[in-house]
């Protein structure tokens, strides 16, 4: 028995579960949706701070040769989380071919370091050292952790392995972690860590106000110059939120703001329709309430109970379906990533959940306020009558549009159908324009966020590195046995790279990208014909590499034999510059070229690549040619879309890819040697193994050393990895709320128009005509939303773009692929969307159906 017309909410739910569900559905994955929003932004953070973390530590104000007065003022402020002094000691000679840098720190200083602990822990006393895991061997045999180890005659505990740094092993130089209380002052470096629970912004401006003292340094010139004594953590700063306006993070709020935006406007129609699909259904049901006395407030009431009941069961599913997503993200990343990278845990950040719910709880009750009102005021007589959704319609004669050719009848009543009622036309579209807006948005802003990250190449699956510290190259005879040791995978062979002029037609300079660096020379004259100069790069691969670089084509093809006969090269449509005005960095395509055009090229010299501390490559000339080569016309036989590898070369000018064979044409040298070998192993697990393995096999030629890149390449791809599942599972996520969102509209549709359907099948239409009609229809309004849909989408992209590219310039990317897709799921989609409804008019009883007695 029903003591209160409230209960009445329930008993509906109960008897349309499958509505109910729908409801829930959509709400869940609106929810969800904003949630994983929030912890994508906050994942993207996290893991470009622990990026940056690794490469310069986590301090944030460093002060050199500080004052006792400044030591006092950072130790004791409530604000420093962490702090200490380090200093560079005096080197030690180990062996001939190496030296160790101590690294003399006191308090937390070498927790603030840029230095990773393999297996251990940092150095606490006085008579106890941490050392890079490459260093060892010539230490010592088999030294572990707790081991005690001598070093110029000084005995230690070792406590710690770091991990293994490419740049110290390039040169040579371990780096060696010792504790002391009795550090100077005047040539140490103070740090400190601000604490999270203070303003990072603040706080940093207060440390950096405490002096105003500068050092002398020197340049790369030589030349002593007065620098200031306090140095700021501009990057952890910005990524942390404490930067200024023109900050990398303050320079996401205009895209994320427009994101937002879009998810807000999706979720209020998702659910919006779910409540209006309810309200349509049971529209004789309120006629019957307000006739036997249910006022408007109180039908209004029960509508909005049902929104009540429906949050409280939508919102934490929706939460904990965001949680679910960012922890099989988590399990994804480990199952991919595997041995070869370093895990890092993503946190669930409780703003992010709470700022969810309030969206959410918002978004629900304004979706279901005007289906409540329009129910409140529902006349019982019409209502009993089922006349609320038959609305007068103007009519006009329309001749036999080009549907009614193309699709007959059918075709020519569906094309008058979508029109015919304005409003129903215009919701339906704007559900439709939605998610495709929502999608190809995303999907823009995803492209671009990816295009700002490093991205995954072939360098950053090479574990062992073998080059020679000398003129001479590296013997065949080597080669051979490292290639068929039992632990190796892959052996790239790496060639020395070589400068050319390159010559381009005036037609393929960007004009976009006129102003950033030196990349377009002088015009010259070639054989009657006006050229642009440019100088690049080429970088040699064998067959190897080449069968490596097939996957990152953009278009063309790779063929040795093609290369070889045709003078071919591969170009690399991708370049890293540094717009010196406005010290961003540009990545992107510097020349407009295609498969097919030919480059006049003139060899100019040798170069070569230094990696520094940072881990990056510096290329310098170290053997430009007596007299320049002569002029050799190229083809572009492919363009590839990223750097198959890290490209050694110059990056102003065309990056170059080509044989061995063509490479000795080019330049007119027959000694195109091997100066390097970049290792693939069976199983990193095995790193120990492998590297004997490898150090035995090139002991017949001292020059050669090798360099230990699994500790780098893991944390790199680590970063990388984890933007690209969140961006990925990303895009999964929106792309089912866009379906969601276009079938319930659909749905929608096609339930307002029972009656006209039926009325269509009692004067003589097929179900097989009616099912062609309401096919049609729905494909039409796919369409249309498409291209309302894409024309907003390209505006916003465009916003986001302007936004994005303060951080790092681009060419602005139209999303093509994007447009694609969404077209070619809005069809798939609208069309199954109608599937489901016509197989319940099927069902339907024709009399009654036309009666709308239901």
């Amino acid at each position: 028995m029903i003591s209160s017309y409230k209960q009445l909410t329930g008993r509906y739910l109960k008897a349309n579960k499958k509505r109910s569900l729908l409801t829930i559905i959509g709400i869940l994955l609106s929810v969800a949706l904003i949630a994983t929003i929030g912890f994508f932004i906050v994942g993207m953070q996290q893991a470009q701070i622990e990026d940056i973390k690794n490469g310069y530590g986590s301090w944030h104000v460093s002060f050199s040769a500080p004052e006792e007065e400044i030591i006092s003022k950072v130790v004791n402020n409530p604000k420093v989380l962490k702090s200490g002094m380090y200093q560079q000691g005096e080197q030690i000679n180990i062996k001939k071919d190496l030296k160790l840098s101590p690294t003399i720190a006191s308090g937390k200083a070498l927790e603030l370091l840029p230095m990773k602990i393999k297996e251990g822990r940092f150095p606490k006393e006085k008579n106890e050292v941490a050392l890079e895991k490459w260093v060892l061997p010539y230490i010592g045999d088999n030294i572990k952790v707790g081991d005690n180890i001598k070093i110029q005659n000084r005995e230690y505990t070792l406590t710690g392995i770091l991990q293994d740094s490419v740049y110290t092993q390039s040169q040579k130089n371990g780096t060696m972690l010792l504790i002391s209380d009795n550090i100077d002052r005047r040539k140490a470096a103070l740090l400190a860590e601000v604490s999270p629970k203070t303003n990072l912004k603040n706080a940093v401006k207060e440390l950096t106000s405490l002096t105003d003292k500068k050092i002398t340094s020197i340049n790369d010139k030589g030349q002593k110059i007065q620098i200031p004594s306090v140095v700021k953590n501009s990057l952890l700063i910005d990524m942390q939120g404490g930067g200024d306006r023109n900050s990398g993070l303050a320079q996401l709020y205009i895209p994320v703001g427009i994101i937002i935006g879009i998810v807000v406007v999706a979720t209020i129609a998702v659910i919006y329709n779910a409540f209006q699909i309810s309200v349509v259904e049971r529209i004789k049901q309120f006629g019957l309430l307000r006739a036997i006395g249910t006022t408007p407030k109180q039908i209004r009431k029960i509508v909005l109970r049902e929104a009540t009941i429906l949050t409280i069961i939508g919102i934490p599913l929706g939460i904990l379906v965001g949680v679910a997503a960012i922890c099989t993200i988590q399990y994804v990343f480990q199952v991919i990533g595997g041995d070869s990278v370093e895990w890092f845990k993503l946190s669930i950040s409780p703003a992010v959940i709470i700022i969810s719910i309030i969206v959410g709880v918002v978004s629900v009750y304004v979706s279901a306020l005007i289906p409540a009102f329009l129910a409140g005021r529902i006349s019982p007589l019409v209502a009993i009558n089922s006349r609320t959704s038959i609305v007068k319609e103007k009519m006009k004669k329309k001749r036999f549009s080009i549907m009614g050719k193309i699709f007959k009848f059918e075709g020519a009543l569906a094309s008058k159908n979508i029109k015919r009622n304005r409003k129903r036309y215009r919701i339906t579209v704007f559900s439709i324009v939605i998610s495709v807006v929502l999608f190809i948005t995303f999907k823009s802003f995803m492209d671009m966020t990816l295009n700002i990250s490093d991205t995954l190449n072939e360098s950053k699956n090479i574990h062992f590195l073998v080059q020679t510290n000398s003129s001479t190259f590296i013997d065949n005879n080597i080669i051979k046995n490292i290639s068929t040791l039992n632990s190796i995978d892959k052996v790239y062979k790496v060639y020395k790279q070589y400068d050319f002029d390159q010559f381009i037609d005036k037609d393929k300079e960007i004009k976009a990208i006129k102003g950033i660096g030196s990349i377009y020379g002088r015009n010259t004259n070639i054989n009657g014909q006006e050229k642009v100069l440019m100088n690049g790069s080429i970088n040699v691969y064998d067959k190897a590499a080449l069968q490596a670089s097939k996957k990152y084509i953009q278009s063309g093809s790779i063929d040795i034999d093609k290369l070889n006969n045709e003078n071919g090269v591969v170009v690399i449509n991708k370049n890293q510059l540094l717009n010196d005005k406005t010290n961003k960095k540009y990545v992107g395509p510097i020349v407009g070229i295609k498969v097919g055009d030919e480059i006049e090229l003139q060899y100019s010299g040798e170069t070569s690549n230094t990696v520094t501390n940072n881990g990056q490559g510096i290329t310098t000339r170290i053997n430009p040619a007596q007299n320049k080569g002569k002029l050799n016309k190229v083809k572009v036989i492919a363009i590839l879309k990223e750097d198959p590898f890290d490209f050694q070369g110059l990056q102003n000018g065309i990056k170059i890819i080509t044989t061995e064979e063509m490479a000795k044409k080019l330049t007119g040298k027959n000694d195109i040697g091997v100066v390097a070998l970049n290792i693939v192993t069976k199983n990193v697990k095995n790193e120990g193994a492998s590297k004997a393995e490898i150090e035995k096999g090139i002991k017949s030629q001292p020059s050669l050393s090798l360099i230990n890149y699994l500790d780098g390449n893991r944390k790199t791809k680590s970063t990388i990895l984890m933007v690209k599942i969140l961006v990925y599972g990303f895009i999964v996520v929106v792309s089912l709320i866009g379906s969601v969102n276009i079938i319930n509209t659909l749905t929608t549709n096609i339930i307002l128009r029972k009656k006209e359907f039926a009325a269509l099948k009692a004067i003589g239409l097929t179900q097989k005509g009616l099912r062609k009609m309401i096919i049609l229809e729905g494909l039409l309004y796919a369409i249309v939303g498409t291209i309302y849909g894409s024309i907003i989408a390209c505006g916003l992209s465009y916003m986001i773009y302007s936004g994005m590219s303060g951080i790092r310039e681009m060419i602005w990317p139209v999303p093509w692929d994007a447009m694609i897709i969404a077209t070619i799921a809005s069809l798939v989609i609208s069309y199954l969307s109608v599937l489901s409804p016509l197989a319940r008019i099927n069902k339907e009883n024709l009399i009654e159906a036309v009666r709308e007695d239901y």
